[in-house]
């Protein structure tokens, strides 16, 4: 029986936040840096990154106002804060050359980062996103952050409450992204952990127009791998294909039985085709 890695848990001053993120070791192998989405947390990423740590120093970000990072002391929630975060967190650790894959709005993350700077990223994975957002399934996100109750009275209603948004997950996967996803109020129920500032936004009608990043990822000259979970309602085909044509060194694999969180929904095809990719 082998016994499962358990990472480290490290913090780093960085562009003027504590940023968190999980080590999951080996640092002579090749350097791979993990960014979640927008409800996601450093470990999100763990059935990935238990599958690639023998092979790559992996390290997995709490991005600013989620996990155990630092909430941004201005509000700043906007793509240029979390790049700057990042370029930072690079700056701290001396990381001049890796790997970079990011999800959904860690993804739009890593497509700035790596169109401002390409000779830092041997490879980049880009995970269910692309510069459009299919206007349905960006709804349904809004929609999904401006109705969920601010607080439940024990972790099994919180896990009820959500496994109703995920037809693909396991209840395993669906308990960790919780489990790391809410904190305990001091009323003694359960609330979210990522800054709540974040979600007022997205009810005030506040959040910022996103960036044009089409004039952007020609910039992107390392190879890049574009993961679209096949039923996914945020990346469509359309805007892959046309990725595909303007980077330089863009690839499409799509994974079967999964929506937009395509690694928790299909975890064994994920990490099968990106572990093909990286080698």
């Amino acid at each position: 029986m082998t016994t499962q890695v358990q990472p480290q848990d490290k913090t780093v001053n960085a562009n003027g936040l504590n940023i968190h993120y999980l080590d999951w070791g080996n640092t002579d192998k090749p350097t791979l840096v993990l960014i979640h989405g927008l409800r996601g947390h450093a470990h999100s990423w763990d059935d990935v990154s238990a599958s690639l740590c023998q092979d790559f120093h992996v390290l997995s970000l709490d991005q600013r106002g989620r996990g155990d990072t630092d909430w941004a002391p201005d509000g700043d929630y906007d793509t240029d804060a979390y790049v700057a975060d990042l370029e930072g967190f690079c700056d701290a650790l001396g990381l001049d050359s890796f790997i970079l894959c990011g999800h959904s709005m860690g993804a739009r993350n890593g497509m700035t980062f790596a169109s401002r700077h390409p000779e830092m990223l041997e490879k980049l994975i880009l995970v269910d996103m692309g510069p459009d957002i299919d206007r349905e399934g960006g709804q349904r996100i809004s929609r999904e952050l401006v109705e969920v109750p601010e607080e439940f009275d024990s972790f099994e209603a919180v896990v009820e409450y959500m496994t109703k948004q995920n037809r693909f997950a396991s209840d395993s996967v669906i308990r960790r992204r919780l489990t790391y996803a809410t904190k305990q109020l001091p009323n003694g129920k359960l609330g979210w952990k990522y800054d709540l500032a974040i979600r007022e936004a997205r009810r005030q009608g506040t959040v910022p127009p996103n960036k044009d990043l089409w004039p952007e990822i020609p910039q992107i000259t390392c190879p890049t791998l574009i993961v679209r979970g096949a039923d996914t309602d945020i990346l469509t085909t359309e805007t892959a294909q046309r990725m595909v044509e303007v980077m330089p060194k863009a690839q499409i694999v799509e994974i079967p039985r999964s929506g937009h969180m395509v690694f928790e929904d299909n975890p064994s095809d994920f990490n099968t085709a990106i572990g093909s990719f990286l080698k």
